[in-house]
């Protein structure tokens, strides 16, 4: 085999060009990436800087829209601090144009750090007087930002589109059409009432009922039968002796016993002693609950003849008006 130096020279040459390519064709990659990183970067801070429309919300139909209808329109805005939007950048409430009234304007404004999102819903009607159906639009709307510089004079805004919509007229003709479309009247049918009218007579009579009832137990009057009985009365000339003016003596004490003996009496029909409370509540069973207290009572009507001791006659003469109105509650059989 021959020695040729020409060749191993060439193949030492080609070898340093393939490793020259190689590092160049890295060097490219490298600076490829960090102009693409560096692309990245400047357009995510573009982003950042830029006010836009982060969702917006139009009605959820385009057709069959009628006079006095109402649509809404919820649109949320990104605006980058120190950007902002002033009170006076919003619709006005009350604005027309081309058949279209802003009727509702509400905005919520969320403040974070970086950016503020202004939650702005608009509510639209349409109020025209076309004949035929026809294409409206509910407008477009500007909202301008303050606050950040202006060197170069000019004024940031977001624009809102405007959302057309198909109008859809009441009545499409004129009065001979809607003379012809016109129905005939009908008589409503009746409700039967006669099951309401007889509750409202069974409750009313059971009202009348109960009203006749607190007035026969709690009366102190004679308005109605059987609420004239001997205690009743006796419990009536008791409480005219306990709201008389002046100091209650040992006077008006024996004459409030006077009392309620002279009710006993007209009941028995005779004389009433302590001997014969047996055969009283024997005769008028609806008092054999009170036989403590009717003998706790003569018990104490007879002290009280007898007895020189001083006692408190006003709290006497109360607790025979209490006495007296249980011993009547029992002759009306309460």
């Amino acid at each position: 085999m021959k020695y040729n130096p020409m060749k191993i020279l060439i193949s030492k040459m080609t070898a340093s060009a393939n490793l020259a390519a190689y590092l160049l064709a890295a060097g490219l990659v490298l600076n490829l990436s960090a102009v693409v990183a560096k692309e990245a970067e400047t357009t995510q801070v573009a982003d950042a800087a830029v006010a836009k429309i982060v969702s917006l919300t139009n009605p959820s139909a385009s057709y069959g829209v009628q006079i006095g209808d109402k649509l809404s329109r919820k649109v949320v805005l990104d605006v980058p601090m120190p950007y902002q939007i002033a009170k006076e950048a919003f619709p006005k409430k009350g604005k027309k144009a081309n058949g279209i009234e802003l009727v509702e304007v509400n905005v919520e404004t969320d403040q974070q750090k970086t950016r503020t999102l202004y939650t702005v819903s608009l509510g639209y009607q349409a109020f025209t007087n076309t004949n035929t159906p026809a294409v409206m639009q509910l407008p477009a709307e500007q909202f301008t930002l303050t606050g950040g510089e202006k060197a170069d004079n000019q004024t940031m805004a977001i624009d809102l589109p405007a959302w057309g919509f198909w109008f859809s007229p009441l009545v499409s003709g004129n009065a001979e059409t809607a003379q012809k479309n016109i129905q005939p009247e009908f008589t409503p049918p009746l409700v039967a009432i006669g099951a309401h009218q007889t509750r409202l007579i069974l409750f009313l009579s059971v009202l009348a009922a109960s009203l006749l009832a607190l007035l026969y137990i709690n009366a102190d009057g004679n308005w109605l039968p059987f609420m004239g009985g001997a205690f009743a009365q006796a419990h009536r000339q008791l409480k005219r002796l306990s709201k008389s003016s002046g100091a209650k003596t040992a006077k008006e004490e024996k004459q409030a016993l006077v009392y309620i003996h002279q009710a006993f009496n007209k009941l028995y029909r005779a004389n009433i002693f302590a001997r014969d409370i047996e055969r009283f509540v024997t005769m008028r069973p609806s008092f054999k609950k009170m036989k403590g207290d009717i003998e706790q009572f003569f018990n104490y009507s007879n002290q009280s003849l007898y007895s020189t001791e001083a006692r408190d006659s006003a709290k006497v003469i109360q607790n025979l008006v209490q006495l007296s109105k249980q011993l009547r509650d029992c002759e009306r059989g309460v």
